[in-house]
């Protein structure tokens, strides 16, 4: 069993495609460190290019092609490319007209392959269907919150809050790739029609869906202990999920890979209390600088670039690498060679370097 059988026939990537997300993937790696070698902050880039472009696109495009259709997912790429760039820029007038015609898109691929309402959030229907499901819901919703939000801020003034900031909810473009990656976890669970494990799962989606977006409400509204509340039940919701997966899946080469994106997920549930713990304690407003890069390295370029990975290979495992040794690395990358290059010109070099490597292992292992 290389891949689930209800998905087992999907069409495989073309090369222009993969190439395209090798080169932005990269690209968005490259652009975090662009502040240490040339003081321009492209941080927007760093963080659109791989959670709207490139984890966007690879969702819609997942999804698209269940339903033998791909070019709305590639015309949204393009769109998003536009759209990050005009936020890089601070265009927010083009963005928000972007934000409708990219939101119109994931719509219309959303209700083909789901429907207008979920009412599939509320039936026992396979889990793995709701998280994907949740995954484009969210995409349209974090377009939608981050367009009202700039109309706020830039043009109206309707209210003020501190951490009411155009960068938070932009940050909110990551949350789809988590849910994407949950939804491919899932479908390589062994399927059991026991009413309490059907229980289990249906909690787990809530919990996980729910929590986080009360946890983000609480970040905006700074309410401390909500926060650090929300973020261990996270945590336990995530290590039960975790559990689950480990006891019920076959032993394929996708459950390494994604053991390994489960790791990365409980260490930034670990650094998230810790900065939630150093932003509220002045004396350590350094450390939790720190703890946030590495939070993100750990989010981004760990956990959700996981599911990514998956679904871009799809058809193609098992792959002709060495597992451990590739998993290995990766953690070298994330945990010790990138968040080094904030601070140190030789391990940005390394850390570019190291992570292009890892994505052409992903990209042309045969």
């Amino acid at each position: 069993m290389d891949q689930p059988k209800e998905s087992a026939a999907l069409p495989a990537m073309n090369s222009h495609l993969k190439f395209s997300l090798f080169f932005l993937m990269l690209s968005a790696f490259i652009f975090g460190y662009f502040d240490l070698f040339f003081q321009w902050n492209l941080e927007r880039l760093h963080i659109f290019l791989f959670n709207l472009c490139s984890g966007g696109f690879v969702i819609l495009y997942f999804t698209e092609i269940r339903e033998n259709q791909r070019y709305r997912s590639i015309i949204f790429l393009s769109l998003s490319i536009i759209y990050a760039l005009c936020a890089l820029l601070d265009l927010y007038i083009p963005v928000i007209a972007i934000s409708i015609a990219l939101v119109l898109i994931v719509e219309s691929i959303r209700i083909r392959a789901f429907s207008f309402f979920p009412r599939d959030f509320f039936q026992s229907d396979a889990v793995s269907e709701k998280f994907h499901h949740a995954s484009l819901l969210c995409i349209s919703l974090a377009l939608i919150i981050s367009a009202l939000v700039i109309l706020n801020n830039e043009f109206f003034n309707w209210f003020f809050l501190p951490k009411l900031r155009i960068e938070t909810f932009f940050l909110g473009y990551s949350f789809p790739l988590s849910l994407i990656t949950m939804s491919v976890m899932f479908r390589f669970i062994v399927k059991r029609n026991e009413k309490r494990v059907q229980w289990l799962e249906n909690i787990s989606f809530w919990i996980i869906n729910l929590g986080v977006i009360l946890f983000f409400v609480f970040i905006v509204f700074e309410l401390f202990i909500a926060e650090i509340v929300a973020a261990g039940i996270l945590f336990i919701a995530v290590m039960t999920v975790f559990a689950y997966f480990i006891r019920n899946t076959m032993d394929v080469q996708q459950k390494k890979f994604l053991t390994s994106g489960m790791c990365f997920l409980l260490s930034t549930a670990i650094t998230g209390i810790l900065y939630i713990v150093a932003k509220h304690l002045p004396a350590y407003e350094d450390a939790g600088a720190f703890i946030l890069r590495m939070h993100s390295f750990l989010s981004l370029y760990g956990w959700n670039i996981s599911g990514l990975f998956i679904i871009i290979r799809w058809n193609d495992f098992p792959l002709k690498l060495n597992t451990v040794n590739t998993i290995l690395f990766h953690w070298i990358i994330i945990l010790i060679i990138a968040p080094l290059g904030e601070y140190y010109y030789g391990f940005a070099v390394a850390g570019i370097a190291a992570y292009g490597i890892l994505l052409y292992l992903f990209f042309t292992s045969e």
